[in-house]
């Protein structure tokens, strides 16, 4: 599985880059929400990855309540259905307890098509994420990530404070994958501050339009195309 990851990474330099309106890679779509439109964790839930209590969780629904320290600056997390939370010893797949496809869509409001919302926590302009997947332990190795957004995304913090939402991750159908183990994987670093926070979401919960207020992607080692937060609108309408 590692070497199925890293890979992952290495093709993505092959890919082409998204439009300045839309950060695309592969198969996601990541968006950013508007300065006031904040969606609170009470709507985003439940937790797959979080390092703070996920006092909405279902009952039946893990996450993992990952540990984030001052003095770590780059995170490698998998989701794990340990039900109330908790953190995976080694940061590693192999230490996740995978959720099925039917426990993900059959949670209320999710669904087969959901989104994924990030809580951006910090204090020096933002963490880059480099890798959200989604990953099928039942495939063979070499298809095992079913989606995909990997390369090198800046993400400055719009909506301050924890428990209100930054970001919006879209693309996903588990239509395919209802009787399947998985689990999600979400890769940053520049972090500094306080915890980064990713939970599901019904799409419903999230009234943008779809080209609103994106930054620009680009691909790890190529270098972004970022915007202050005060001109980002501005920057899309001229684009």
């Amino acid at each position: 599985m590692k070497k199925l990851l890293l890979a992952a990474v290495l093709l993505a330099g092959t890919a082409l880059v998204a439009p300045a309106s839309a950060a695309v890679l592969n198969n996601l779509t990541i968006t950013a929400l508007p300065a006031g439109l904040t969606v609170p964790q009470s709507l985003s839930n439940p937790c797959i990855i979080c390092g703070t209590n996920a006092s909405a969780q279902p009952n039946n629904f893990g996450y993992n309540n990952f540990v984030s320290q001052g003095n770590l600056t780059s995170f490698n997390m998998f989701s794990t259905n340990i039900i109330g939370g908790g953190a995976l010893a080694n940061n590693d797949e192999v230490d996740a307890i995978p959720y099925t496809g039917a426990l993900i869509a059959g949670l209320t409001n999710i669904g087969l098509s959901f989104g994924v919302v990030i809580d951006v926590n910090t204090a020096n302009g933002g963490e880059t994420l480099t890798a959200f997947q989604l990953i099928d332990l039942d495939l063979p190795v070499g298809d095992r990530v079913i989606f995909d957004f990997t390369g090198s995304l800046n993400l400055p913090d719009i909506n301050n404070g924890n428990g209100k939402g930054d970001y919006l991750i879209t693309g996903f159908n588990l239509a395919p994958y209802l009787g399947d183990r998985l689990i999600f994987r979400a890769a940053w670093n520049n972090a500094s501050d306080g915890a980064e926070s990713f939970y599901l979401v019904p799409l419903a919960a999230v009234p943008i339009p779809p080209a609103i207020a994106l930054f620009g992607a680009g691909l790890a080692g190529i270098g972004l195309l970022t915007r202050r937060r005060k001109n980002k609108m501005a920057d899309v309408a001229a684009a």
